[in-house]
């Protein structure tokens, strides 16, 4: 029973890796639907990806390089499984503990498990921006900017409110803003206080130059939270013809036109931006089409794209641990769930509160039959980010696992309400989110003997797939 349970998931599970981003997820199913005892063994994707080197004399010699070089792949090469654990905390608490210095983010100390370290990383971060605070506020506001830290946002108040005339600073304070509203968004609270905050100071931008082409693409950007995407492909293509160059504002028109489900015109502009940043330095654009790539089941071109992105230093935290999680997905799709797992920690040391990395946790959890581990990082991504539908489905295929049938078909509910209004998803890969909740639900009412509710979330699940195919 355990084997068939295991299969069912699997089937909905691997398909899930993917179809967050996907408009074309009807390829990831050669069958209606998922009854326990049903797996075909060709969903797993055969690629030639690297393995793991463990060439390490001992187990402590692989502890020394990952203390040496933090070096988290070092640690999973150990067998002693206390010597692992031990190795990937202290790894991940020294790699946190730098990253809370460079960003000055004192909620990066917050996930730090060795007290005395996490408590010297608090002072340390605290010392150092009361000393920008005083000496170099402009830094500081820079600093948090960069690493999407909304503590930014106060400050560029300040600094616009003493220099009306300074446009890169209204540009970040309206971008900041906008973030601060998607934020909100995803944790269910109402964001229009932060969008109008951004209509209104990307205004007073364009006050200032109404020909600088970077004012149109942050209100693109802006209309791409309201949303209104017709708007924003507007201002995305006002941007490009005030300045052709603008490598950023192709990378922004391609993900609205991403957003919508139109790929190859997506492609299309990321390409162009590639193209142009010849150094390779903009990693927006090579952590899009990392995604994109995989998302299309372009695997050895989203992995090279990823690498980029990964082996770029003191890059953007964020787009740094999307490619690591697209990464993950690649070898857990492979089934090497060791560096699947690895790539899992390397992102978390850069978000640690991304409620995305805690879904792909709790599957992972799932295949390494670690269920009590696959519930905990699922509500965990729940309570981080309540809104999201993908979190209930990884909530109701752990409980589904631990035999809480009840529980399972609650938290499958629960997403199905979130689909439509979650903004996490692209519109074309939501009828695949809505299938595979219905296709959860079915199997527990399957264990539950219940065939006709198990029949009714089955072609529940089929009719809105075909709907939108």
């Amino acid at each position: 029973m355990q084997n068939k349970k295991i299969i069912a998931i699997v089937l909905l599970f691997v398909a899930g890796f993917v179809l967050v981003y996907l408009s074309q997820a009807d390829k990831l199913f050669s069958r209606k639907t998922n009854i326990p005892g049903e797996a075909k063994e060709e969903k797993l994707v055969k690629l030639n990806l690297p393995k793991l080197k463990c060439d390490f004399g001992s187990d402590q010699d692989a502890y020394n390089e990952a203390s040496n070089n933090n070096n988290l792949d070092a640690c999973s090469c150990i067998s002693n499984e206390e010597l692992k654990d031990m190795c990937t905390t202290a790894t991940m608490d020294t790699i946190l503990y730098s990253r809370a210095l460079n960003n000055l983010d004192v909620t990066l100390c917050e996930n730090i498990r060795t007290q005395v370290h996490k408590d010297s990383c608090n002072s340390a971060v605290k010392d150092s921006v009361e000393q920008l605070k005083k000496s170099d506020p402009q830094r500081l506001a820079d600093i948090y900017f960069l690493s999407h830290n909304e503590k930014s946002i106060t400050l560029y108040e300040e600094l616009t409110a003493s220099d009306q005339k300074n446009i890169v600073n209204y540009i970040a304070l309206a971008l900041a803003y906008a973030e601060k509203g998607l934020k909100e968004q995803e944790q269910g609270n109402d964001q229009s206080t932060y969008v109008s905050k951004a209509f209104e100071t990307i205004g007073k931008a364009k006050a200032i130059n109404s020909n600088n082409s970077e004012v149109y693409r942050i209100e693109a950007y802006i209309n791409e939270i309201k949303p209104d995407y017709a708007a924003a492909l507007d201002l995305y293509n006002k941007s490009i013809e005030l300045d052709d160059k603008n490598v950023m504002a192709y990378v922004g028109r391609g993900h609205t036109n991403r957003m919508i489900g139109s790929l190859e015109m997506a492609i299309e502009d990321l390409k162009k931006a590639a193209a142009m940043d010849t150094e390779k330095n903009i990693i927006q654009i090579y952590a899009s089409l990392c995604n994109l790539e995989n998302s299309r089941s372009n695997y050895k071109e989203a992995i090279e794209n990823c690498k980029i992105v990964v082996e770029k230093n003191d890059a953007d935290p964020v787009f740094q641990s999307s490619a690591y999680q697209t990464m993950a997905t690649i070898f857990s799709l492979n089934g090497d769930l060791v560096q699947a797992k690895s790539n899992l920690l390397k992102a978390k040391t850069l978000t640690p509160r991304d409620s995305n990395l805690f879904v792909k946790l709790s599957k992972i959890n799932i295949l390494e039959k670690r269920y009590d581990d696959s519930e905990t990082n699922a509500r965990e991504a729940i309570a981080i980010s309540p809104t999201k539908a993908d979190s209930y489905l990884a909530l109701s295929y752990a409980l589904y696992m631990q035999e809480k049938y009840q529980d399972s078909i609650i938290a499958a509910q629960k997403g199905l309400e979130l689909v439509k209004g979650d903004v996490s998803l692209l519109d074309p890969s939501k009828p695949a989110i809505e299938r595979d909740l219905n296709y959860s639900i079915a199997n527990n009412y399957g264990q539950l003997g219940d065939s006709e509710k198990q029949k009714e979330h089955e072609q529940r699940g089929e009719e809105v797939f075909n709907l939108n195919k």
